[in-house]
């Protein structure tokens, strides 16, 4: 009994070890048109908390939550903090069509060519990459993050480590 609870400790520290590998690197950059169609990089964000969400209109979750995300973006949006929406591997007019229809206020971008599947190695959508104010990856969420709890949390969390 003792070797089991010494094993499963083993693979609970080796679990968050390589959690703990893909966080605080450096976000890769990129540089995708707006549905305004103007160019936005990440390096315009730079200076804040980001938090990147991609998502895809075959998503159904992504769907369902935009009215929540707007909701907790409209409360907590400002000085400190941004949204990036990053509809992956779709023509701008599917996030045009979204923004429209759910009345979003967040910059959403359109990454056509689907190229940060390969950079943030994304495997399900939603995926959400939080994002310091120097612009390293500080907590990566697949799967919705529907409230501003879950936002405040991670940056004060990553407040009191720095």
């Amino acid at each position: 009994m003792q070797i089991k609870k010494l094993f499963i400790f083993t693979l609970l520290i080796a679990g968050l070890a390589a959690c703990g590998s893909k966080e605080m690197k450096n976000a890769p950059a990129f540089t995708f048109k707006n549905i305004e169609g103007k160019k936005q990089s990440l390096a315009d964000f730079k200076g804040k908390y980001v938090l990147l969400h991609f998502w895809t209109t075959a998503c159904r979750s992504c769907r369902k939550d935009f009215p929540k995300i707007e909701e907790y973006y409209s409360e907590i949006k400002g000085k400190e903090f941004e949204l990036v929406a990053i509809n992956v591997g779709e023509d701008l007019k599917a996030s045009e069509k979204f923004q429209k229809k759910f009345q979003l206020s967040f910059p959403m971008l359109g990454d056509v060519q689907g190229v940060t599947e390969d950079l943030y190695q994304l495997e399900a959508f939603p995926t959400n990459i939080f994002i310091a104010p120097d612009g390293k990856i500080i907590r990566t969420i697949v799967g919705p993050v529907i409230d501003k709890n879950q936002v405040e949390v991670v940056i004060n969390q990553h407040k009191k480590k720095g």
